[in-house]
């Protein structure tokens, strides 16, 4: 029905045949509201738009605006398009009275033309859908005949002629059907042939601006955040605002404030019944009353809760028939009801069969969790007082609980539990500091873990397999949250992780299992145990798999890959990033940032996490800085960025912002800008070291590194001497690092004696890139020493480990040296020769961050300076070139000089990449 009207009185006409029956004039007339309605342009474009097809569908629930929308559209049509309107009710279906209303509204549109009118004369019923086509052939200007209420024409005989109309109609006649839903007509093919447009729900849903119109129509005062709670309550549904106008007219005569609506309102309950729930057979309202106690509906769910099969069919023809029933997601493989009619179906429910809603929840309950669907499995358990099925629940779920829907979902599902569950029952304590943790409050997650170990004890041994490491990977997350963990705790719980993993069977085991070797990986990752951290992380993403846990494994394989990366295994980084499951650099196209996770209908699988998508561009940009693909990495971090604003760091995960820190910091010493690199380490100084000794020692290993880049032999023993008797003196980096200085003040026995222990694999924390540095730096001291042969099978063994990886930027690092090296003690018979020239190449082209003159127009060089210059790249020494070009040594020299200062560089791979940009070489 219409909700609108046009007058008080019903007025009569006589029909164009003389012996027709009277026709009520009321339905043949463009409705006129009788309360004050809001005239959306928005909507009225939108028709405009839309009638320009041969067929326009404007469908929508009961109340959604669907009639005045259509009326104020053809209010405003332009005289050239003439209108016909139809309101049509359940006595149309008669196709005699249906074609005499239609005759009717058509001839009487002020200037139709009068062969028009008399070719629709004398016309059975059942041959007036072609008499219509044919007269429509003599339309010159556009008609449009508008069908309101269209849906009361359903399974009627009317449908047929009707079809037939819309099949062959000629452009200049034109209809719009307006309805809770198009009854069953061939609509499909016009759609594909672009002849019919579609007006539709989201269409019709009151937008912010056109609700603050309205109300200012009604003379109400409504705030923006009540205005958007309201909107947000009724999904814009046009009669829900009308209803709640009136609910608080009813309250203050003389107006008020809108705070919300609810569907146990009076006016709420009696219009849903009236329109939606009162229209349904007496068995639909049962289904609906039944299905409507979980948030989310499919047809299987709804078959388990009403125990009868077609659950599927009744929720798609709902849908299809706008009773308040939404499918969600692509394919109508999930359905919910309108909150409001929800509401209201609750109220039905409590008072009809108040005796079958804890069957119904118990149900669902099972049927959620039989679908990996946890957090609903929760709260229907807990919506049914069902606390011992609910505690099962959570320990066999509580991780993917949390997980998937997030620490303050799990707390409002946690609330309806009874106050002695979650104090005395070990699983719901769990969830408790699980929940506090993450989301930061560590009083609660402390004084909750400590009731659930009072009572794990009292746990079946099933339960406790699946709580028991949950806790501990509670306390090292909350361990590592306040500083690095401390390593008698990471032992107690590497020690259940190790006897766990034996006995692990079900999925719930693996998931807490996995959570486990999560949090002693990231714990071992913040301490700069790269060794454990990678065992660790490989475990987790193995038991995350088996638990079909796949958001946290996403993370954890990019951790993974980063501490694979920085341990110097660049091909097992790039294998975890390119895992089923894990977030690889190809794939951080995907979802942008904030989609966040979340379940999407009926639990489906969690968005793309930020940040994994963060862990995976860093890993990436880790890989790329150790093949000097400076350009790659920056690429990468930039992707990293995009996630910055929507990540959200896991209780005891490295800072995100630190690893991206470092990063740029080694990033900018590689572009040799040590200034640059130096400012990014006093910035995470300020900001991450304090409390963290272990970041302050990675910090001050590069603050050495820096100095020592750049030739600063006595800055870098200033900063490096606290670490010689420090805690982590005997580490492979403190020692790498005050070999490298030893080598640059010219100690070169001392310094082979302290990088001993790194190149014997005695040293503690050593990691392959750690070790192939020290290496190169014993071919150094070795050559330095006049051993050339213990020199060149120390550069062989080094070029031996990296090739594989291509990292070359080990050798970069290492500066000129071991370029000279290479030069001079790797033959071309040499089974890494061919790598060893990539390396010189790279070498040869590096560019100066900022010492190079600024690009000249020209450069005027000799033909002398130019031979010169352009054998510079071959690796031929001076005596060498000179030999080459029957020149001295000296005059090869002052020729080098002059090219040096007339290129504005100092050095000869600064000349080297200078001409090339000049297009010189």
């Amino acid at each position: 029905m219409s909700s609108t009207t046009s007058g008080t009185a019903v007025r009569r006409v006589r029909p164009a045949a003389a012996d027709g029956p009277e026709l009520l004039g009321d339905k043949l007339r463009i409705p006129q509201p009788g309360v004050p309605v809001l005239r959306r342009s928005r909507l009225i474009d939108l028709i405009e738009q839309a009638a320009a097809h041969r067929v326009t569908v404007v469908s929508g629930p009961a109340g959604a605006g669907k009639t005045v929308a259509c009326a104020s559209w053809a209010a405003a049509t332009p005289a050239a398009r003439r209108v016909a309107w139809l309101t049509l009710d359940e006595a149309d279906r008669d196709p005699a009275r249906f074609w005499t209303y239609v005759r009717t509204a058509l001839i009487r549109v002020p200037g139709v033309p009068a062969d028009f009118a008399r070719a629709l004369q004398d016309a059975a019923p059942d041959g007036y859908p072609l008499r219509l086509v044919e007269a429509a052939q003599l339309l010159t200007e556009p008609l449009t005949l508008v069908l309101d209420d269209v849906h009361e024409l359903a399974d009627g005989p009317v449908l047929a002629g009707l079809d037939l109309l819309l099949r062959h109609v000629p452009p200049a006649l034109r209809l719009i059907l307006s309805g809770r839903c198009p009854p069953r007509l061939a609509l499909a093919r016009l759609r594909v042939s672009g002849d019919l447009a579609d007006v539709s729900t989201g269409d019709l849903a009151c937008a912010a601006d056109e609700a603050d119109a309205y109300f200012a129509i009604l003379g109400l005062d409504v705030d923006a955040a009540a205005r958007d709670e309201l909107l947000a309550r009724t999904e814009g549904w046009m009669a829900g605002l009308r209803l709640a106008a009136m609910s608080v007219r009813s309250q203050v005569p003389d107006g008020g404030r809108i705070t919300s609506i609810a569907g146990d309102e009076p006016l709420v309950t009696d219009y849903l019944w009236d329109e939606v729930l009162g229209r349904q057979p007496p068995e639909i309202r049962l289904f609906m009353l039944r299905t409507s106690v979980t948030e989310q509906m499919s047809g299987d769910l709804a078959d388990a809760l009403t125990g009868e099969p077609g659950g599927a069919r009744t929720l798609e023809r709902l849908s299809r028939e706008n009773s308040f029933v939404e499918t969600l997601g692509d394919g109508h493989a999930a359905y919910r009801y309108h909150p409001l009619l929800r509401d209201v179906l609750a109220a039905e429910r409590n008072r009809e069969i108040p005796h079958e809603v804890p069957i119904l929840l118990r149900r669902a309950a099972r049927w959620h969790a039989a679908h990996d669907q946890s957090i609903d499995a929760l709260r229907s358990a807990a919506r049914a007082g069902d606390w011992d099925y609910a505690a099962y629940m959570l320990a066999e779920a509580g991780t993917a609980a949390l997980v998937r829907s997030g620490a303050t979902t799990l707390e409002q599902v946690l609330a309806l539990f009874p106050a002695e569950r979650r104090a005395d029952d070990a699983a719901v304590a769990a969830a408790l500091a699980a929940a506090g943790l993450w989301n930061g409050d560590t009083g609660a997650a402390t004084h909750h873990l400590e009731a659930a170990q009072r009572a794990l004890g009292r746990c079946a041994p099933a339960a406790r397999r699946i709580i028991e490491p949950w806790l501990a990977a509670l306390r090292v997350m909350q361990a590592a949250s306040r500083s690095a963990a401390d390593p008698g705790l990471l032992a107690k719980g590497w020690a259940l992780a190790e006897q766990a993993q034996a006995t692990a069977g079900t999925q719930a085991e693996h998931r807490a299992l996995g959570l486990l070797w999560f949090a002693l990986g990231t714990a071992r990752l913040r301490r700069w145990e790269i060794h454990e951290a990678r065992y660790a992380l490989n475990h987790a993403c193995r038991q995350l798999t088996a638990g079909g846990l796949a958001e946290l494994c996403a993370r954890a394989r990019g951790w993974q890959a980063l501490a694979e990366a920085w341990y110097g295994d660049l091909t097992a980084a790039e294998k975890a990033l390119s895992e089923p499951g894990a977030v690889g650099a190809a794939g951080l196209a995907g979802p942008g940032p904030g989609s966040g996770s979340g379940s999407g209908p009926l639990g489906a699988a969690a968005g793309r996490d930020p940040a994994a998508s963060c862990l995976a561009a860093l890993a990436s940009a880790q890989v790329s800085l150790a093949r000097d693909d400076l350009a790659g990495v920056l690429k990468m971090l930039e992707d990293a960025d995009e996630y910055t604003a929507s990540r959200h760091q896991l209780p005891g995960e490295p800072s995100l912002g630190v690893v991206g820190g470092l990063l740029r910091a080694r990033t900018a010493l590689a572009d040799g800008d040590s200034t640059g690199a130096r400012g990014l380490v006093l910035r995470l100084r300020d900001t991450g070291a304090p409390g963290d000794p272990e970041l302050d020692w990675v910090l001050t290993m590069l603050d050495g590194e820096i100095a020592l880049r750049t030739g600063d032999a006595a800055r870098a023993r200033l900063t490096l001497a606290p670490d010689a008797d420090g805690p982590y003196a005997a580490r492979a980096d403190s020692l790498l690092m005050r070999g490298r200085l030893l080598l640059s003040e010219g100690d070169f026995k001392g310094a082979l004696e302290t990088i001993g222990p790194v190149l014997d694999g005695t040293a503690e924390e050593l990691t392959l890139q750690v070790k192939l540095a020290a290496v190169l730096a014993a071919a150094v001291a070795n050559r330095r020493l006049g051993l050339t042969g213990t020199a060149a099978e120390l550069l062989e063994q080094a070029l031996a480990l990296a090739e594989p990886d291509d990292a070359s930027r080990v050798f970069l690092d290492a500066g000129q040296p071991v370029r000279s090296a290479i030069t001079v003690l790797v033959p071309p018979t040499s089974r890494s020769a061919g790598f060893a020239g990539r390396i010189l190449e790279r070498f040869d082209t590096q560019l100066p961050h900022a010492d190079a003159a600024p690009d000249q127009a020209e450069v005027l060089l000799t033909d002398s300076e130019l031979a010169v210059l352009r054998f510079l790249p071959s690796h031929l020494t001076n005596q060498e070139i000179a030999e080459a070009l029957f020149l001295s040594i000296n005059t090869v020299k002052t020729h080098l000089r002059s090219a040096y200062r007339k290129l504005g560089v100092a050095s000869r791979r600064a000349a080297i990449a200078r001409a090339r940009r000049l297009d010189l070489l």
